[in-house]
C-alpha cells in the first residue's frame, strides 16, 4: 500500500482539490495532515466530498512543516504502507507519477544499489524552468541539469521534499524528520543522514511534476532566482546556518553553504520592499542557527 503525505498551511481549495485530483488514483491512502491555526480569521479551506481514501487530521495549530510529516510518517508505519509520497499542497504530478518512479526503484535495487528517495523532475510553474540535481563539492554545489530528453535516473545528494518517495522500511533505519528545524532544509537534512547510511537518492526525469517555489521570480543574468518572504527567509537563513556544522552534513555542504549564506542575504535583501527589516531578520536568523535555537521563531523575529 502506498500512501501520500499533503501538509497543509492556509490551502486554496481549488488547487487542493486539483492536487487530490492528480494524486487519488495513484496511491491507496491520503493524508491531510493540516497545519492551519484554528483560531486564524482565515480558516483552512479543504475541498468537502473528500474520497474515503483521505484521512484529514486538523492540528489546529502550526507544529512545522517536520513534525505534520512525522505524524503521518508515524501513521504510514502503523498502517504497513510499503511507500511515502510527499507532497506540497499546490503540487500538480503527472497521472504516471508514481509508477514511473516505482519502476526506477526497482531497477535501481535489483542493481544492489541502497535507494534512500526518488523524485521526479518538477517544473516551475512560474518561470516553467525544469528542475536540477544538485552534488556538493568544496566550496561549490554542482547543479546537475536534466534535459527533456534524458531518461535515466539523476543522482542527488538530496532530493526537495514534494514529490519524492520514500520505502517505509527507511525511515524504519533513518528516523523521520528532525522536528525543530520547523520548515526549509528539513528535506535536505534527512537526505544527508539517510546518506551516511549508504542510501542514494535520485532524480526521476521521466516523472514530471508541477510545482511552485518561492512567492516570485526575478531573472539574474538570464537565470530565474526565487524569492520568499520574511518569515521563510528567517527559517531558511537559520536552518542552514545551524547545518553548518560538518557532523550534521559533510565538510563539502559546509564549505559550499558559507559562500551561498551571504549571498542569499544580500539578494534578498536587495530585492526586498523593507529592505532593513529583511537585513536585521536574516542577521537575526544567522546569530539563532550559530547558537542552536531552533524550533518556532520566537514572537516578533520573522514576521
Amino acid at each position: 500500500m502506498i500512501a501520500a503525505v499533503i501538509v497543509l498551511y492556509h490551502p486554496d481549495a481549488d488547487r487542493l482539490k486539483q492536487s487530490l485530483a492528480c494524486i487519488t488514483s495513484q496511491v491507496q491512502l491520503i493524508y491531510l495532515v493540516d497545519n492551519t491555526p484554528h483560531d486564524s480569521v482565515d480558516q483552512a479551506r479543504v475541498p468537502d466530498g473528500l474520497p474515503d481514501s483521505v484521512c484529514y487530521l486538523a492540528l489546529r495549530r502550526n507544529v512545522g512543516l517536520a513534525a505534520a510529516q512525522n505524524i503521518a510518517i508515524r501513521e504510514c508505519l502503523q498502517r504497513s504502507c510499503s511507500h511515502i509520497l510527499f507532497l506540497d499542497q499546490d503540487s500538480l504530478p503527472a497521472a504516471d507519477l508514481i509508477s514511473q518512479m516505482l519502476a526506477v526503484e526497482c531497477s535501481l535495487l535489483i542493481r544492489g544499489i541502497r535507494v534512500g528517495a526518488v523524485g521526479p523532475l518538477f517544473i516551475d510553474r512560474k518561470t516553467q524552468e525544469a528542475s536540477y540535481a544538485i552534488r556538493y563539492g568544496w566550496f561549490r554545489a554542482r547543479k546537475i541539469l536534466i534535459g527533456a530528453a534524458q531518461t535515466e535516473p539523476v543522482e542527488a545528494d538530496w532530493i526537495i521534499s514534494s514529490g519524492s518517495l520514500v520505502r517505509s522500511s527507511v525511515f524504519a533505519e533513518t528516523g523521520g524528520m528532525r522536528d525543530d528545524l520547523f520548515i526549509d532544509w528539513v528535506d535536505a537534512e534527512w537526505g544527508f543522514r539517510a546518506g551516511r547510511t549508504g542510501f542514494r537518492h535520485y532524480i526521476v526525469p521521466t516523472a514530471v511534476m508541477e510545482h511552485s517555489v518561492g512567492e516570485a521570480s526575478r531573472f539574474i543574468g538570464g537565470r530565474a532566482f526565487n524569492l520568499h518572504n520574511n518569515t521563510r527567509n528567517y527559517y531558511i537563513v537559520r536552518n542552514a546556518t545551524y547545518l553548518l556544522r560538518p557532523e550534521l552534513m559533510g565538510w563539502k555542504w559546509t564549505s559550499a553553504m558559507l559562500f551561498r549564506i551571504p549571498r542569499y542575504i544580500a539578494l534578498h535583501t536587495w530585492f526586498s520592499s523593507a529592505r532593513w527589516r529583511s537585513l536585521t531578520t536574516m542577521l537575526a536568523a544567522v546569530a539563532d542557527g550559530a547558537f542552536g535555537r531552533l524550533g518556532q521563531a520566537r514572537s516578533g523575529v520573522a514576521s
